[in-house]
């Protein structure tokens, strides 16, 4: 039987302890395996989906707006589907190609789209709004990572400058300003959708992932206003004519339906394009003169109130009463022109024939005006 050498136990033992070492490391490595894929593995998922789960919002419709042309009814102001460009500049490796390609599409300055894409410590910056499909279609077909297209709607008003400040505008923020627009915000707006998606490494979301959850989003609501297109055209014509004849530097005229109330047309000059609200250089050009500025009526007052009493029956188309020529009101003294023939007996035909300011004065109290 032979004898082990001094030697060979040296190199059993070596042996043996690279084996327990071996199975220590191996031990050690099923341990940590089985505490993160097992007992971590809920924060581990989570933490994942932190970077690839992302929620984004999807914009409601804006509510159209519609008005009567003749026995029908048609929009006035609609949306357009456009798409903001935008840049990630830190995914651009070539701003000075990509800025090239980019103008080569929808045209601009090259050397702003480099400087954009240039900027540090910036994740998003826009390069341009308002692009067409077919731009969007172009850009999206270059496939450059940190350039992308966004959709949103842009509010596009087929009549022009028809009702301009009646109407208003939308801003850049998605918000009505001045006119309809931001009078009725709220009911044209609607309500956001959500969608919460799984994306890809450059966070493009995956639509067709089964981990997506959609809420849909309710468009807004449309609204039909009472102007008639044809009358609108018309009074806004007439008051143009009208405000140069007079040598005059604005104007405003109004057509309501006597029986309603309902406002056929509303008319301002000058006016503006709503589409190109960001040109207009002066900001009083937004407002809707027509029922925000003090005017001074005058006599046109007088018919109005002459039929207000008639149709409260306070007085009687026939009815007469003593004139004095001067009232005192306050500290006003109401009097009228020397024509009126002084103090005397008028009837309520004679308030308009004769303008008598003391008459209408006289209708105000029948009416119970103090």
């Amino acid at each position: 039987m032979a004898t082990l050498q001094p030697e060979d136990v040296r190199s059993i033992s070596r042996v043996r302890i690279w084996y327990a070492l071996l199975l220590l490391l191996i031990a050690i490595f099923a341990v940590r395996l089985f505490y993160l894929q097992v007992i971590r593995y809920d924060h581990f998922k989570t933490a994942a989906l932190s970077d690839q789960l992302k929620q984004y919002e999807i914009p409601a419709t804006r509510g159209a707006i519609l008005a009567y042309d003749g026995g029908k009814t048609i929009p006035i102001v609609l949306n357009q589907k456009l798409y903001t460009l935008y840049a990630d500049p830190s995914f651009i490796k070539d701003p000075t190609k990509a800025a090239r390609d980019v103008r080569s599409i929808i045209g601009g300055d090259a050397a702003r789209y480099e400087s954009l894409m240039s900027t540090k410590d910036s994740r998003y910056v826009i390069l341009a709004k308002k692009l067409s499909p077919e731009q969007h279609d172009k850009i999206t077909k270059l496939e450059y990572p940190g350039l992308g297209t966004q959709r949103q709607d842009y509010r596009t008003y087929p009549q022009g400058t028809l009702a301009a400040q009646t109407l208003g505008f939308v801003n850049d923020e998605g918000k009505g300003v001045y006119g309809v627009e931001q009078a009725l915000n709220g009911e044209f707006t609607g309500t956001p959708g959500e969608l919460k998606a799984i994306t890809d490494v450059r966070g493009v979301p995956l639509a067709a992932n089964a981990g997506n959850i959609q809420k849909p989003a309710v468009a807004g609501k449309d609204v039909l206003l009472t102007l008639d297109i044809a009358m609108q055209k018309q009074l806004e014509r007439i008051l143009a004519d009208g405000v140069k004849r007079a040598k005059g530097q604005t104007g405003s005229a109004l057509i309501m339906d006597v029986k309603t109330g309902a406002v056929k047309g509303m008319a301002n000059y000058p006016s503006y394009d709503p589409a190109q609200y960001n040109k207009v250089e002066d900001g009083s050009l937004f407002a809707n003169a027509a029922v925000t500025n003090a005017i001074e009526v005058g006599s046109t007052m007088k018919p109005l109130t002459v039929a207000a009493a008639l149709d409260s029956g306070a007085v009687r188309a026939n009815q007469t009463y003593a004139d004095p020529a001067k009232y005192k009101v306050d500290d006003f003294n109401i009097t009228n022109i020397e024509e009126d023939g002084g103090p005397g007996t008028r009837s309520v035909t004679d308030i308009l024939n004769m303008s008598l300011n003391t008459g209408v004065t006289w209708l105000l109290m029948q009416m119970g005006g103090g």
